[in-house]
């Protein structure tokens, strides 16, 4: 699989948010998805990601990095496991919202998305010493944690804090 960068996606006529009334963007836009999908989402480096990735430009491209990540800190941030993220991800707009994943007409998780993307950060840490995913992870963690808004919403990182 080849590593290619995320671009961000731009609304489209089909997006779901357009689904939305007026009521309920207003309150996605107050929900902790707005907070994390415009100061966390961002910050998430997909570059450091690329040695996981073949190196072959005839490989089929890899699912977005930044959304692995992303629905992976979500997976933490709620105490919920893969299902749980997958199914939650799939029908709640709020984490398509945070995951910049609203213009998808199937989002682009499975469980085997996850488990690949952890076994290959595990190849790469036992080759290296350096665990890409955690490191990631806690500094994105850092951010909520940092952010009123996003502290309320994370139990699970409060817990271990």
């Amino acid at each position: 699989m080849a590593f290619v960068k995320n671009t961000y996606q731009q609304m489209s006529f089909y997006d779901t948010l357009n689904q939305l009334s007026e009521r309920e963007m207003r309150l996605l836009d107050k929900s902790w998805a707005k907070v994390f999908g415009d100061e966390i989402f961002p910050k998430i480096d997909e570059s450091r990601f690329a040695v996981l990735y073949s190196g072959r430009e005839a490989s089929r491209p890899n699912t977005p990095v930044n959304i692995i990540v992303g629905g992976l800190l979500l997976e933490r941030m709620f105490d919920l496991n893969d299902e749980e993220i997958i199914e939650t991800i799939n029908f709640d707009v709020r984490y398509q919202y945070a995951l910049h994943t609203t213009v998808y007409d199937q989002q682009p998780f499975s469980t085997n998305t996850f488990r690949r993307f952890r076994n290959r950060n595990d190849a790469y840490r036992e080759a290296s010493g350096v665990d890409l995913l955690e490191e990631c992870l806690g500094e994105l963690t850092g951010l909520i944690l940092e952010n009123p808004r996003l502290k309320a919403a994370a139990r699970r990182l409060v817990k271990g804090s």
